[in-house]
Parts: C-alpha cells; sequence; structure tokens
C-alpha cells in the first residue's frame, strides 16, 4: 500500500536535495579554480615577457615584421622550450609532407646508396619495387658516377645522395654504370622523377632462411610484410631474420600491425602488444593482437640507432619468445607523440605517453638489450644497405642461430 508524504516534508526534501547538489558543484568548481589560478602566475609572466618583447621590436626594430613568420617561429619556441627531441611543431607544409610520409608516400626518388671507396661512386643498394628508380631500369649493384652535372666525390657524396629525397626538384638526372653479361662497363643517364608510394619491406631468401629488412613502418608495410612471409612458405624456409637496424620510425600503429602478424593473441600482462600510460599513469592507447602467428624461428637483428617503433617490434617478440635480439642495446625511445593540428593548417607533434610493451618494463632512455651483443663501427652502420650478407658479422651470427 502506497504512503503519501505531507507536502511540508516533501518541500523539505526538496530544498535538502538542492542544497547538497549546489555544495557539490561548488566544490568541483572551487577545485578547477584552484588549479587554473596556481597556473595563472606562470602564464601571466609568459604572456607578460612575450607582451614587453613584442612592444619593445615594433617600436625599435629597424626591419619589418613578418607577422606570419613570427608566428610560426613563436610556436616553434614554445615547443623547443619543452626540451623534448620527440615533441615538434610543424608548419601546414611540413604538416602536410608528414602525414603523406605516413601514409608511405614519399617524395624521393626510391633506392639507398652510400659512397664506395673503391670506386670512387656511389654504390646503389635496395631499391624499391615500382619506385622511379626501379621504373628507370636502376638496380642493386649499380653505381652512380654523376648527379645531374656533378660528378662523384668523397666530399659531396652526402650532399647528392640528400638529393635523392625532397621535394626540391621534379626529376634528377643520374649517370649510371652497370656491368652488361659480357663483363663490360656500360654507362648511362637516365632521367629520374620524384615522387612514389614508398617500399619498407625488403625480402630474400639465403638457402632455407629468409631475410626481411624493415627500414620504416608505414601504413602498407603489414601487408608488403604478409607477402614476404607467404613468398617464404612457398619455398620451404625453415627460419626468418628481420632486421630493424637503422629503422627510426615512431608510427606504433602500423608497426603493431606487423607484430599482431607475428605474435598470437595477448593473454600475459594486461592483455595487449602494447599500452600508452600518460604522466598520471591512465592508460590512453591499448595496442591488441588477434590468435594468428608465425611458428618459424626468428632472430632480429638491431643497432644503437634502431628507435621507437623497431623497438617495441623487438621487445615484444622476446617477451612473447618468438625471437632472440641479435646487434647492440637499441636507441632507448619509449614515448608515444600524437599529432594535434591547428587552425592555421599546421600540427604540433607531442609527446604523450609512455610505451609499456607485452610483458617488460619500458624501454625508455635504457633501450632494449640484445640476448647477443655483436658491436658493429659508424661505418658498417652507414654502409648496411650495400653491405653485402657474408661482411655483416650480426646477419652471419642470426643466421648461424637460424641454421644450426
Amino acid at each position: 500500500m502506497s504512503k503519501k508524504i505531507p507536502l511540508g516534508i516533501a518541500i523539505a526534501l526538496i530544498f535538502i536535495t538542492i542544497a547538497a547538489t549546489v555544495a557539490v558543484t561548488v566544490t568541483v568548481y572551487m577545485n578547477v579554480y584552484n588549479e587554473l589560478i596556481e597556473d595563472l602566475p606562470q602564464r601571466a609572466q609568459l604572456y607578460s615577457k612575450l607582451s614587453d618583447i613584442d612592444e619593445l621590436v615594433r617600436a625599435q626594430y629597424y626591419g619589418n615584421v613578418d607577422s606570419e613568420k613570427l608566428n610560426a617561429s613563436i610556436a616553434k619556441g614554445y615547443i623547443e622550450g619543452l626540451d623534448d627531441e620527440y615533441s615538434v611543431y610543424l608548419s601546414a607544409e611540413e604538416y602536410a609532407e608528414y602525414y603523406s610520409e605516413m601514409l608511405g608516400n614519399v617524395s624521393g626518388i626510391g633506392l639507398e646508396a652510400a659512397y664506395d671507396k673503391d670506386s670512387g661512386y656511389l654504390l646503389v643498394g635496395d631499391v624499391a619495387q615500382d619506385s622511379p628508380a626501379a621504373l628507370a631500369g636502376i638496380e642493386k649493384g649499380f653505381y652512380i658516377t654523376a648527379v645531374d652535372t656533378e660528378i662523384v666525390t668523397q666530399e659531396n657524396a652526402g650532399e647528392l645522395l640528400a638529393s635523392f629525397g625532397g621535394d626540391k626538384l621534379t626529376s634528377i638526372n643520374l649517370s649510371i654504370l652497370s656491368i652488361d653479361e659480357n663483363g663490360d662497363e656500360v654507362l648511362n643517364t637516365v632521367n629520374v622523377a620524384k615522387g612514389y608510394k614508398a617500399q619498407s619491406c625488403y625480402y630474400s631468401i639465403s638457402g632455407t632462411v629468409g631475410y626481411i629488412r624493415l627500414t620504416a613502418f608505414y601504413e602498407n608495410t603489414a601487408e608488403s610484410f604478409s607477402e614476404a612471409i607467404a613468398y617464404f612458405n612457398e619455398n620451404g624456409v625453415t627460419g626468418i631474420i628481420i632486421d630493424v637496424r637503422n629503422n627510426v620510425s615512431d608510427n606504433l600503429e602500423y608497426a603493431v600491425d606487423v607484430i599482431d602478424i607475428i605474435v598470437p593473441l595477448a593473454t600475459d600482462g594486461v592483455g595487449a602488444l602494447a599500452v600508452a600510460k600518460n604522466s598520471n599513469g591512465d592508460t590512453v592507447e591499448i595496442y591488441s593482437s588477434d590468435a594468428s602467428s608465425i611458428s618459424l624461428p626468428i632472430a632480429v637483428l638491431m643497432n644503437d640507432r634502431t628507435e621507437g617503433a623497431a623497438e617495441l617490434l623487438a621487445c615484444d617478440l622476446r617477451d612473447f619468445g618468438k625471437a632472440r635480439l641479435i646487434g647492440e642495446t637499441t636507441a632507448g625511445h619509449g614515448t608515444m607523440q600524437k599529432i594535434f593540428r591547428l587552425d592555421d593548417g599546421g600540427a604540433v607533434l607531442l609527446t604523450v605517453a609512455k610505451i609499456y610493451p607485452y610483458i617488460s618494463d619500458c624501454y625508455d632512455d635504457v633501450g632494449v638489450l640484445p640476448d647477443e651483443i655483436i658491436l658493429t663501427t659508424e661505418n658498417i652502420k652507414n654502409q648496411l644497405a650495400v653491405l653485402p650478407q657474408t661482411d655483416d658479422v650480426q646477419y652471419q651470427s642470426a643466421y648461424s642461430y637460424l641454421t644450426e
């Protein structure tokens, strides 16, 4: 049986509820207000100093003030003031280039090369499939003797190599030296356009060992990696070497796509391939996996230039018991960067969290320690794209591990 509440009591209850609600609301707003007040003096000091400088410049500076350039410089300086090498300000043009590169769109010609002391030329290493260099008929092992009208020398080799990337020129002329089937030298000049869909996964087979070199992580890397695994299965490969030396890619999402192909469903730890946590310890991103995996034994090659997403790959593969790590302790970049768009078309790439692998501790600042330490020289690291596998001691150790 229902009971009726007297009108006076009902009104009293309403007022009590309103009072409680107001009290809670005031408490919340006071906490927020106090946090703002705590930061206000620092903000006021920052704005005051900037205002003083602006007033001084506009009153005393002899030249003209380019407001657009000035605003960009202020934004860049602010981010640089964080003293974090991975947080950067990007202009609208730089952001467009950054975004395009993350998708695998590259403005270069699609080949790797290094100066060869014996010949005095640039020795061509890996050539990306379907790249402008490949379409021009350039192959691994060819020599580049001149770029446009400039003859290759040891002094200008670095500058000429840099000209293969970027978009300052739409095309370049390369003088190519090759050896024909009769053993005779052939010198040709080819015009190579710039711009193509990047290849970051190069693979080959030596004996029964498959070799995959990952130079970066792009949108299409996982697809190429799957193609490599299918090729290995068709040809009876019994072990795989994954080479992430000199890989400095920071695109965790695309790296996780590759890791997911190799490892089974994550169940231990937090049940994820990786977790990103902010400065408060809150989880901001979880990278999960599925049940499919690769059963072949794996060796991972890494060095002190292995950075970011490539470090996660190496660490996770060992955490899952899928790989032996060979080479050098990695760079120790274990933070996650997130892109924030600005109204003017630019962006800020900002460090927002640390990355915690499947089981291991975060490798930020300490790197990933290999199971087998094999050190190499800086010269060899610069020559990896053209270094014969017979002269690569890290590769040879991995090959012996998989075959013996």
